[in-house]
């Protein structure tokens, strides 16, 4: 147990990625591959999937998180708390703590599923981000870290995302939590410095969704990734018109956030 803790939660820890994923009932049977997706498809699932890794002492952050496991018990448990200690946790500067939440989410359980992909994902705007149904999961206390320093948190994931040309599922995943509205200028000029990465507009897509934007909801998009009878790994071409939509709606919503 402590041996397979240690590969979950160490400082390369594949957050929200590289588990047991069960993406179920594909928009369309032919786009599915149970088993050996395509070279090109894999690589864009592991891309979608791929964490950022922040670089504030990331030392002196493993050691602490080291030490928590050491302590892990044998046996498999079922959304098991596995954050450091209340003292530990207070010891860290502000950086330090943004490092601790994107490299070691604290809540972890034992389910699993079949994993499933879809053929050619390159070429798709998903509906949701990447989720692990049986994985790892941020803490009430991480949770409440980033939303009562949701600034800082949003500055940082910038500046690196930037500096590493780069904005991992953690950071993603990260805005969402945090209901960033603020980023949408952002990551509109972002995704357009970084095409490939179409999970940016899946970050928009969501942003959207929570502000329960009417006209968005009745628009086909929103239908067809979020309607009545969709699946989590629910999915639409990726065309110019979709883009352009998904853009120019996000940064309305933008505008109309900033009036406020």
């Amino acid at each position: 147990m402590r041996k397979k803790a240690s590969r979950i939660f160490g400082l390369l820890i594949l957050f929200l990625g590289g588990l047991c994923f069960n993406f179920v009932k594909a928009q369309e049977y032919k786009d599915v591959a149970w088993s050996d997706p395509r070279p090109q498809d894999s690589s864009y699932y592991a891309f979608r999937e791929k964490n950022s890794i922040p670089p504030f002492n990331r030392k002196k952050v493993q050691n602490l998180i080291d030490k928590r496991l050491s302590t892990l018990p044998d046996e498999a448990l079922t959304d098991y708390d596995a954050g450091i200690s209340i003292r530990d946790f207070n010891t860290l500067s502000f950086e330090e703590k943004f490092t601790y939440t994107m490299i070691y989410p604290e809540i972890f359980s034992q389910a699993c599923a079949e994993r499933m992909f879809l053929y050619d994902p390159q070429n798709k705007i998903f509906g949701q981000l990447l989720f692990v149904y049986g994985g790892v999961f941020w803490s009430d206390r991480q949770i409440s870290f980033m939303k009562k320093n949701k600034e800082r948190v949003l500055g940082l994931i910038q500046n690196l995302a930037v500096k590493n040309h780069e904005m991992g599922l953690n950071y993603k995943s990260a805005i969402l939590e945090i209901d960033a509205w603020e980023s949408i200028p952002f990551l509109i000029d972002f995704y357009r410095s970084n095409p490939r990465d179409k999970d940016i507009l899946t970050t928009l897509l969501l942003l959207l969704k929570k502000a329960k934007i009417s006209d968005f909801e009745r628009s086909k998009i929103y239908s067809k990734l979020y309607g009545s009878d969709v699946s989590y790994d629910s999915w639409i071409n990726f065309s110019e018109a979709n883009e352009r939509y998904i853009l120019e709606t996000a940064a309305a919503y933008y505008k109309i956030q900033q009036g406020k």
